[in-house]
């Protein structure tokens, strides 16, 4: 199956680099990939240190349908090479009085920590998660696989990039809608 006279080089082994030479690897490419470091990674790289261990990268993985479908793509099951476990919490937000809020992924019981945690700001909750639906629409299922070519490309969506606050760092986009602790943050 293999193309030889297609051969391709991918540069760098973080996770785009790793899913694009799976991906041309599956349809029969000759692929070397390309990485300065001694191990794969790219942002998920590991740094070792006098018997430390630090992430250089995300530790949680947030779409892992993605690592699924490039399996799947390739003739393969996940399961059979990599054990992915769920993290409960994602993520705990330290607050300056000593209280803390841990984020777990699973929209309910969000809803009943934010009610708890701060009840006025419920609302602004469900109304970010929506405008955060709507962006991940946009942004993750509509134009992950456009290509940007010409510069009238990018005009033809600013419409909505605007719309969607996409200029906002998620900082700015999250004190629009939540505000316990913006004053101290």
């Amino acid at each position: 199956m293999a193309n030889r006279s297609r051969k391709v080089i991918v540069i760098g082994s973080g996770f785009g680099g790793l899913g694009t030479a799976v991906r041309l690897a599956s349809k029969g490419y000759d692929v070397d990939l390309v990485e300065a470091r001694d191990m794969l990674g790219g942002r998920a790289y590991v740094y070792r240190q006098d018997g430390f261990t630090f992430d250089a990268g995300p530790t949680v993985i947030t779409a892992p349908f993605m690592i699924d479908e490039l399996f799947q793509g390739a003739g393969r099951r996940t399961e059979d090479f990599v054990k992915i476990v769920p993290v409960d919490p994602f993520y705990r937000i330290e607050f300056h009085d000593g209280r803390h809020f841990e984020y777990n992924g699973d929209e309910a019981a969000t809803e009943r920590k934010v009610a708890e945690f701060s009840p006025g700001d419920i609302e602004g909750y469900r109304a970010m998660i929506r405008a955060a639906r709507d962006i991940f629409q946009k942004g993750f299922v509509e134009l992950s696989d456009v290509p940007f070519l010409k510069f009238t490309d990018m005009i033809r969506i600013a419409p909505d990039l605007v719309r969607l606050q996409s200029h906002k760092t998620v900082f700015q986009f999250v004190k629009g809608y939540i505000k316990i602790g913006r004053a101290h943050v």
